[in-house]
């Protein structure tokens, strides 16, 4: 079985992660190939984190370019096709998927929805196109599947070999100058106005008030404006003690992420992965999250989390019921862990093989 896979981007991201990790996987049962854009810088490049060696590697799509980028596209694919013969074809972006040309009649034609949002009229004309359409959101599955009968929904996935289990960095407490008895409240994201900052201002005054010796954390980039702007923010109403900005980090992210006691999600980056989420989960971490159809599928009300409105009140309360009890935040922690292995890249890898299988072979007849 040849399988390749087809992403008009180069950066490494939240949705370039879970491509580059199923291409390693799929590599062990499978030849396969990667298609994607050429990179600007190598070291944040996508195909700089692939770890196999046997996987085909060629950088040849535009990430932007239009209508003429479009067509250029449609060329690079149409050869790259030709020269690797694949089976299956694997496809991320909807222009991607538009792209292809040609006959693919004995191709399996495979598209993954990373946006767990309904799509509208244009784009469910483009998944037509797919002979199998994976979505994370297992109401968009339910919805669509009546209508376009291929429709199947599957776990997002992570390699849990990946998320690296540390004890507590003291050295980590002591540069946000934390102790071991504050209660750490995460949150990662990268600074953008529509990410809710302005109810992680309002909740940590409730927080200050109660005089509870909690602190929220923050890690994620954005630009300099912004972060400049959310910091005056938190200053202005004397928080800068109880929201830090640890900015973004590499080298000792999981030791950070380990010093979480929950984490507070507002909504979904533009890619819908929830990415960082799911590793808290991976790690054990109870979820505080705001109303969403798709966080509500993996983040469940009252079992590893809660999920809550946009009342501060709301949110302060939903943390002081962790804070004061031991036994929920540990009964919370376990099930967190518990939903977290359910986004094993060995589990969930095996099911989207089997599924290239099952369909390829109606297809072949």
């Amino acid at each position: 079985m040849r399988v390749l896979y087809i992403y008009s981007d180069w950066k490494w991201t939240g949705p370039s992660q879970p491509i580059v990790e199923l291409c390693d996987y799929m590599s062990k049962h499978a030849d396969v190939a990667i298609l994607t854009s050429t990179p600007k810088n190598l070291e944040r490049s996508l195909t700089s984190h692939i770890e196999s060696k046997k996987i085909k590697i060629t950088t040849t799509l535009i990430k932007r370019g239009g209508i003429v980028g479009f067509f250029k596209n449609r060329e690079s694919i149409k050869q790259c096709i030709r020269e690797f013969q694949p089976d299956i074809i694997h496809t991320f972006r909807e222009n991607d998927l538009a792209s292809l040309a040609g006959d693919l009649r004995q191709k399996l034609i495979v598209f993954t929805d990373f946006a767990v949002d309904l799509p509208g009229f244009l784009r469910r004309t483009i998944w037509r196109k797919a002979d199998v359409i994976t979505t994370f959101s297992k109401k968009i599955s339910e919805i669509l599947s009546p209508k376009l009968g291929n429709v199947v929904h599957i776990n997002n996935w992570l390699n849990m070999k990946a998320i690296v289990q540390t004890p507590h960095n003291v050295s980590v407490s002591n540069e946000f100058m934390t102790t071991n008895k504050s209660f750490i409240i995460g949150i990662v994201m990268r600074l953008q106005p529509y990410r809710r900052f302005d109810l992680v201002i309002e909740t940590a005054k409730c927080i200050k008030a109660s005089g509870k010796n909690i602190k929220f954390l923050i890690l994620g980039r954005g630009k300099a404006g912004i972060v400049k702007q959310l910091k005056e923010s938190s200053e202005k109403f004397g928080l800068s003690d109880t929201i830090i900005f640890g900015g973004y980090r590499k080298a000792d992210y999981w030791d950070i992420i380990n010093c979480f006691d929950v984490m507070f999600y507002t909504m979904p980056g533009s890619d819908g992965t929830a990415r960082a989420l799911r590793q808290c989960q991976a790690m054990g971490k109870p979820i505080i999250c705001l109303k969403n159809d798709f966080l509500q599928e993996i983040v469940h009300d009252k079992v590893d989390g809660f999920v809550v409105g946009e009342e501060p009140d709301e949110i302060a309360y939903s943390i002081y019921r962790l804070y004061d009890n031991k036994n929920l935040h540990s009964e919370f922690s376990k099930n967190s862990l518990q939903q977290g292995f359910s986004y094993s890249l060995e589990k969930v890898g095996e099911e989207i093989l089997h599924l290239y299988e099952e369909r390829l072979h109606l297809k072949k007849g």
